[in-house]
């Protein structure tokens, strides 16, 4: 049995430790122990821990702050960039900093339509409710992003950075299924890079009437992208290749540019496609005439016909089939409005029956190849809307289509020559490895 000093210092231990119970939140009873006295549950209680005591005295934790938010926004027809910062629900203080801060880097009056603008929203500090506007991202070309970031003021700090391009080989080749544009567009040849590939074949080639389904399509581009992804260009062509008739004929251009003149296109022999005049002057038309003798449809006896009539919509754009002089324009009796253009090597063409006449287009006036002149119309003697195009020679009026086929065309020579065959050397092994790289 222990001796009374031993049964003092036992009962000392079973004592609970001193604990301030105001500093914490007081705890019931565990179920059953509300019959115990309070001196025999705090016996059988187990020692506050000291650190649960100060977690128990600290404030409940507030909810976090709301995060930023990252949103966009692209310009309407007739919006602009600081009406689209206020469809987000920018405050205006906010949306007139970013404009006066982004007018030193961005023409915004020549932002194109659907242009994005990405934006990073903060929590309002305001009693508005409207989110701060914290940083605006907004890339007015390929080459260049602007970005603006808030600085404590509420004002706005600009950074540009401009990105390295790289050029790239892009080959895309199809049959034609309906219209060579929609065919081509289909296997991914950018709209600027097609229309020069047509214009290029268009000396040689009428859309309207020698294309037929199933002739093939072949075109080389060169196209610049920025070192993360975006395109620079349009692309430009290098290289192109088309069947015409079912595949009965085959035309090819390359791209080069001799010494003393401008670039475009030839064929593998370094002669240049452009020819003295163009095939039709007229794009997508259909001829509802051809050159001879036949019977007037208003005058009603036979005469000859001393041009081709192309049928076309009114108001079709007339081009000029080569570069030269007006030497006449206005009303022309049975010809309605009417434009005669002089060229070289005693060649000239008229165009009869027009609805009016472009502007500029007067006598004395010079021309270039494909410039609209006029546009179609049923002036004059006419029963119904379509142009009246004649060619003339050394005074004679002669077939134009006749007279397209075998107008001269310049060759390469010399030293341009042997540049423009190392050239061919270069392109046709371009093709071949953007080929190889696109095969699976």
């Amino acid at each position: 049995m222990p001796e009374p000093a031993q049964q003092e210092a036992l009962s000392q231990e079973a004592a609970p430790p001193d604990v301030d119970t105001a500093a914490g939140p007081e705890t019931a009873p565990p179920s059953g122990a509300s019959d115990l006295e309070p001196e025999a549950a705090a016996q059988d209680a187990p020692p506050a821990d000291d650190t649960a005591v100060a977690m128990a005295s600290q404030p409940p934790a507030t909810a976090p702050a709301p995060s930023m938010v990252e949103t966009s926004a692209r310009l309407k027809k007739g919006g602009t960039v600081a009406g689209a910062l206020h469809g987000l629900g920018i405050a205006t203080k906010d949306v007139g900093n970013a404009i006066a801060a982004l007018k030193a880097r961005v023409r915004l009056n020549r932002l194109p339509v659907g242009q994005e603008i990405n934006v990073t929203l903060g929590p309002t500090e305001d009693e508005d409710g409207k989110p701060l506007l914290v940083a605006l991202r907004i890339r007015p070309e390929p080459r260049r992003e602007v970005t603006l970031e808030r600085d404590g003021n509420g004002g706005f700090k600009a950074e540009e950075e401009i990105f390295e391009t790289t050029p790239r080989l892009q080959r895309a080749t199809g049959t034609v299924d309906g219209s060579v544009i929609v065919s081509a567009e289909a296997a991914g040849v950018p709209r600027p890079a097609l229309v020069e590939m047509l214009r290029a074949f268009s000396w040689d080639v009428n859309f309207q009437h020698d294309i037929k389904v199933g002739d093939r399509f072949d075109v080389l581009i060169e196209q610049a992208w920025t070192s993360d992804g975006w395109p620079v260009d349009a692309g430009r062509v290098l290289w192109a290749e088309l069947t015409t008739g079912g595949g009965e004929q085959s035309f090819s251009i390359y791209r080069f540019k001799p010494h003393d003149g401008e670039e475009f296109f030839y064929n593998k022999e370094g002669e240049s496609v452009v020819k003295a005049l163009l095939r039709t002057p007229l794009n997508m038309s259909r001829i509802s005439s051809r050159f001879g003798m036949r019977h007037h449809p208003v005058l009603k006896f036979t005469r000859l016909h001393a041009g081709i009539d192309f049928a076309a919509p009114p108001g079709t754009p007339i081009l000029a089939a080569g570069a030269g002089r007006v030497v006449e324009a206005g009303p022309n009796g049975g010809y309605g409005r009417w434009i005669k253009i002089s060229h070289s090597d005693g060649l000239a063409t008229g165009y009869a029956h027009l609805s009016r006449i472009a502007p500029g287009v007067r006598r004395s006036a010079r021309v270039k190849q494909g410039q609209v002149i006029g546009y179609v119309g049923t002036s004059g003697l006419s029963t119904g809307p379509h142009l009246h195009f004649e060619l003339h020679r050394n005074g004679r009026p002669v077939d134009p289509l006749s007279m397209a086929r075998t107008a001269l065309r310049s060759r390469l020579s010399g030293q341009d020559l042997t540049r423009f065959k190392a050239r061919v050397a270069e392109i046709d092994r371009a093709r071949d490895s953007a080929a190889a790289a696109a095969q699976p």
